[in-house]
């Protein structure tokens, strides 16, 4: 299962009736915008998040794949007689979810590029944007806790109203169940890179040297949010670490130079370099496919 955001403006409520989102067919060799060629991406059972003017207003689940099809009759001033359609079942939220509104919870979730919101929370330009799988965990948070404060069931846990909601509620069930696949999968792929990375690397933390399997864990240079799916699960994006070096990896207070010497960032004292057995003398032997990773990691997450 997949997951995407779609901006939309003054047709959604036509889209929404008539159950589709759509893009424009183009000539043989004219140039498509990503946003709109990303619609040929979408599968059956793949969940889409519906944005108008600043707000998230309904979430539906694909039908079809793309397909060709006459124009609708909405959709007169379109230049082409056909189009590419995907068949839709939308839900509208009984509250659309502000955006702005979450930025805290949603902004350190958002990719470095090609993101759907500004930093501000307005919608970027463009038309169909990937939602990859922690945002897309923390969007269903989202609309579940307002959906049950609508509901006036503000004691009432997703887990505890699951069999009882979602008998009456399309909506909860199909949030529900997204929620249930999607953190499957991510526990798939964890374990899947994991798995990789360790391989290809010393069964030891590539720091400090630990070597207790409980303790040791695969860390992606390039985090999750920014990577392509190919990306994702490849170990050249990984180094195998110990907890407390891979949040510092993580949070961007360590990161490897260009021959693999180990950076610190100003903010990690020199009591804590020493605790941590941090040295500039360190440098890790990376593979040649490993250096986009960490080109990526010491521009947009190292700390410096």
């Amino acid at each position: 299962m997949q997951a995407f955001i779609v901006m939309q403006g003054r047709t959604y409520q036509q889209e929404k009736t008539a159950g589709l989102i759509w893009t424009q067919q183009r000539a043989q060799g004219q140039a498509v915008p990503p946003t709109w060629a990303r619609i040929k991406a979408i599968q059956p059972q793949d969940i889409l998040f519906h944005y108008v003017a600043g707000q998230i207003v309904a979430v539906s689940q694909a039908q079809t794949q793309v397909q060709t099809a006459a124009r609708p009759a909405f959709l007169a001033d379109v230049a082409t007689p056909q189009v590419n359609l995907v068949r839709l079942r939308y839900y509208e939220l009984p509250t659309p979810l502000t955006i702005s509104a979450y930025l805290p919870q949603l902004r350190p979730l958002l990719p470095v590029k090609h993101a759907a919101f500004q930093a501000d929370g307005s919608g970027n330009q463009g038309y169909i944007y990937p939602c990859y799988s922690l945002l897309l965990a923390q969007l269903i948070d989202l609309i579940e806790a307002q959906y049950f404060d609508a509901k006036q069931n503000e004691q009432l846990s997703l887990a505890m109203s699951a069999v009882a909601a979602t008998e009456a509620d399309p909506l909860v069930r199909l949030l529900v169940n997204a929620d249930l696949i999607n953190r499957r999968q991510i526990s798939q792929a964890q374990q899947a890179f994991t798995a990789a990375v360790k391989q290809q690397q010393v069964l030891q933390c590539a720091i400090c040297g630990v070597e207790q399997p409980q303790l040791l864990q695969a860390t992606r240079l390039k985090p999750l949010k920014d990577s392509t799916p190919e990306e994702r699960n490849i170990a050249a994006n990984g180094v195998l670490l110990c907890a407390n070096h891979a949040q510092l990896v993580a949070q961007g207070l360590l990161s490897f130079s260009r021959s693999g010497r180990l950076l610190i960032a100003s903010q990690v004292g020199l009591l804590d370099q020493e605790r941590l057995a941090l040295t500039t003398q360190l440098r890790l032997d990376f593979q040649p496919a490993a250096t986009p990773f960490l080109n990526w990691h010491r521009r947009f997450v190292f700390q410096r």
